[in-house]
């Protein structure tokens, strides 16, 4: 899988089966933590192969509450992709990210239209990731995925047994 398309799939793949997964209402607590304004920050070791090298990217997604009207919740989503040991992101997405919240877990889908991606280092890749990043198709979080650690943070275990990623809601004040 060509590095274009690993980032583009990784805010869909890495969006959060651990052996205590919260229940339903665990989780509807968590989006009532979520008051607009508040940001949701999320972080994940992501391995990936850059010319035939392995490295080692830090996925992070800062999740700015635009609204939350109880089962239906608007980001404003900066994902950044920071190899380990540098500063500087790889590659910058932005994009507006609606979820509902269903009886068993959440519907993640990306606004079109609200997509942006940079890249200090090609625009060429950036150009490739926001044309992809657009046609994502929306995707399912089960509440299966999610262990509450520390209310207000919690866990999601990544797909296919993928990387734990750990995330912290923080409200405006802090």
């Amino acid at each position: 899988m060509t590095m274009f398309r690993i980032l583009a799939s990784a805010s869909l793949l890495l969006f959060p089966i651990i052996c205590f997964a919260a229940s339903h209402e665990e989780v509807l607590r968590l989006n009532a933590e979520q008051k607009v304004g508040s940001e949701v920050v999320c972080h994940v070791p992501l391995n990936i192969i850059v010319d035939q090298k392995p490295v080692t990217l830090d996925f992070k997604n800062s999740m700015t509450v635009i609204s939350n009207q109880g089962n239906n919740r608007t980001y404003q989503v900066i994902t950044t992709f920071v190899p380990y040991g540098t500063a500087t992101a790889v590659i910058t997405q932005r994009y507006r990210l609606n979820v509902i919240t269903d009886e068993t877990g959440q519907i993640h889908k990306i606004d079109p239209n609200s997509v942006s991606v940079t890249s200090p280092y090609s625009s060429e890749m950036a150009q490739k990731n926001e044309t992809q990043l657009r046609s994502a198709p929306e995707s399912y979080q089960s509440d299966s995925m999610v262990t509450v650690t520390d209310f207000p943070n919690y866990t999601i275990q990544g797909y296919e047994n993928g990387p734990v990623t750990r995330c912290a809601i923080l409200s405006k004040h802090e």
